[in-house]
């Protein structure tokens, strides 16, 4: 609002012009409509793929909480405990490995691999929106969104997988119980830890 000037006091001040109703366009109505439904559903989205990661029992040198809870997740799936082979792919021996592995990985390499358990963590958002990340889903809706990794024909999917279980592969068939198990030497005259 906009007042004159005067030499008289505020009191005898006047106002120029009538306050106008603040009016909107149905342009700007449908812009601040499409805005706010976009933002509503980002924050949907992003509130079902953010999480609290328990922290760990034990220290890993390179392993953050949210990535030992995606790999023993993973790890229990790809190997499960109880069979014929002791222990699992989820482990806390298992997971010492994976995180030692990634001592020998140049760092470029090393971020390539840490990148797999958030792809498989948050890659649920990709085939449904909203969907919750990995370690949220049920059990029975993260066996089947898990097989779909397993059973994938997009070549991307099925690399990701195979990357996935060659880290496993690296690391838990080293294992002196699991190649004992097995009967095999230990490999390459590794250290028997």
């Amino acid at each position: 609002m906009t007042y004159s000037h005067s030499q008289e006091g505020p009191e005898d001040l006047e106002p120029e012009q009538e306050a106008q109703p603040f009016l909107l366009s149905r342009r700007q109505i449908l812009v601040l409509g499409t805005a706010a439904t976009a933002l509503l559903s980002t924050a949907y989205a992003t509130m079902r793929q953010v999480g609290c990661y328990p922290t760990p029992a034990t220290s890993y040198t390179h392993l953050t909480p949210k990535e030992v809870a995606v790999l023993t997740l993973l790890g229990d799936f790809l190997l499960p405990p109880g069979g014929d082979l002791p222990g699992s792919a989820g482990d806390v021996e298992t997971l010492h490995r994976i995180d030692h592995f990634f001592d020998g990985l140049p760092p470029h390499k090393r971020r390539l691999v840490r990148a797999l358990p958030q792809v498989f963590e948050h890659g649920s958002g990709l085939s449904r929106f909203g969907a919750r990340s990995m370690t949220r889903l049920p059990s029975e809706r993260l066996a089947d969104y898990l097989d779909q990794w397993a059973y994938a024909r997009v070549t991307v999917k099925a690399q990701l997988w195979t990357a996935l279980k060659t880290v496993y592969s690296l690391t838990y068939f080293e294992r002196p119980d699991v190649l004992a198990a097995m009967s095999m030497p230990t490999l390459c005259g590794g250290p028997e830890r």
